[in-house]
């Protein structure tokens, strides 16, 4: 495709497509942004002008795609890739993408995405964002030069252990010593039914409604300012205080807010429904891992294989997904190491992480108010969650490592 506008002596932004004319509204945005100071490219092209911009003076590489191209995602891989290897920023700017397309060019490094059309606003704020982040300095050892994990909880069936699962991880994780600081938070999207100010002895705070309610106002203060800290280590930000339908929120609401959260915490922790909501998908596009929690019975099985059916018919990642066998039978010896084979069998999964029975221990510290290493912390349920934080944390490490 040839360029679509005249070369700028030292373009701000360069935007590729494989037909640009297909995003009108898009080269309506940049030339509103950057004037003429924005360069279009085709896919031919692109790797020559990405070669071409000076990094200290070209501002990020803008890539559209769209759902057709998803036949053929090398060519935008590479371009991820060539940019990010000029220190080049790059924002993806998608048309009904799926998941799996779109967590694959995010892993090839892109740094923000969008969908398109794109409301009225969302390219201007996007790209102040990316300017702040681009501004802050980059130490080796500083979790915070790079973009959190975003680690959902999901119960597979209520009261299998999900939100105490997702608050003692996200305890331990604020916990474990480290050379640099840790910034943690969990966030409740059980928006009906959330328990974590339960468990932390938190009140559920008005300013959660007020940020789910009107998008304009989720940026960087208003969450922060809408999060309580616990234990001067953890950010919470809890379900509304009463109970409201899970529809009050849109897609783009929940991505705004994760989003937000993973640019100003190393981990997000994230408290979901038990049941399956129009913005589940969201949440998993944008997570590390997704720990999904059952318990040895029938009706947990059956909702597993519900909950992988709609994650195929979706063409969801699944590859993201980390099972989760809470309570399991002491040992696993035995009938109880049978039973969680065949279970696991019959499903077609493979468990990644067994718990134990912490007993009356995470009752009593839910009714207290305390996370399990406050008030049990020898309890053999603590000890595995505290595993689990420390192999994360590693492998957030690693990955800041490789990435520098």
């Amino acid at each position: 495709m040839a360029l679509l506008r005249k070369k700028p002596a030292t373009p701000d932004a360069l935007a590729i497509a494989r037909e640009m004319d297909q995003f009108d509204l898009l080269i309506e945005d940049l030339d509103s942004e950057y004037g003429q100071g924005w360069l279009g490219a085709g896919l031919d092209d692109a790797l020559t002008q990405i070669a071409g911009l000076d990094p200290d003076a070209a501002e990020c590489v803008i890539l559209a795609v769209q759902r057709a191209d998803e036949g053929e995602l090398d060519p935008y891989v590479g371009i991820v890739t060539a940019a990010k290897a000029r220190g080049l920023p790059v924002l993806l700017v998608v048309e009904e993408l799926t998941a799996t397309a779109l967590h694959r060019l995010v892993r090839a490094g892109a740094d923000e995405f969008t969908p398109y059309p794109m409301p009225e606003g969302v390219l201007a704020e996007t790209l102040e964002k990316m300017r702040v982040a681009s501004h802050q300095p980059a130490h080796v050892g500083d979790m915070s030069a790079r973009r959190g994990m975003i680690l959902p909880v999901q119960g597979i069936a209520g009261g299998v252990g999900a939100t105490t699962l997702a608050v003692n991880l996200a305890w331990e994780m604020a916990q474990t010593p480290r050379k640099v600081s840790r910034k943690v938070c969990i966030i409740d999207l059980n928006l009906q039914f959330g328990s974590v100010a339960t468990y932390l002895d938190l009140a559920r705070r008005e300013a959660t409604m007020q940020l789910l309610t009107e998008p304009q106002g989720q940026d960087r203060t208003a969450i922060g300012d809408a999060m309580v800290t616990y234990g001067k280590k953890l950010s919470v930000l809890t379900a509304p205080p009463d109970t409201v339908p899970f529809e009050i929120v849109e897609n783009e609401d929940i991505r705004r807010i994760l989003d937000v959260a993973a640019t100003t915490h190393d981990f997000v922790i994230v408290d979901m429904p038990s049941v399956l909501v129009g913005w589940t998908s969201v949440v998993l596009e944008m997570a590390e891992t997704y720990f999904a929690v059952m318990e040895l019975d029938m009706r947990c099985a059956q909702n597993m294989l519900r909950f992988l059916r709609a994650l195929k018919a979706e063409d969801l990642p699944l590859e993201k997904v980390q099972y989760v066998m809470n309570r399991a039978p002491g040992g696993l010896t035995g009938g109880g190491k049978g039973r969680v084979k065949r279970m696991a069998e019959s499903l077609g999964i493979e468990y990644n992480v067994m718990l134990p029975d912490g007993g009356k221990a995470v009752v009593n510290a839910a009714d207290q108010g305390v996370p399990l290493a406050e008030g049990a912390s020898g309890n053999a349920l603590r000890k595995e969650v505290r595993k689990i934080a420390g192999s994360l944390a590693e492998l957030a490490e690693k990955q800041q490592a490789d990435a520098i």
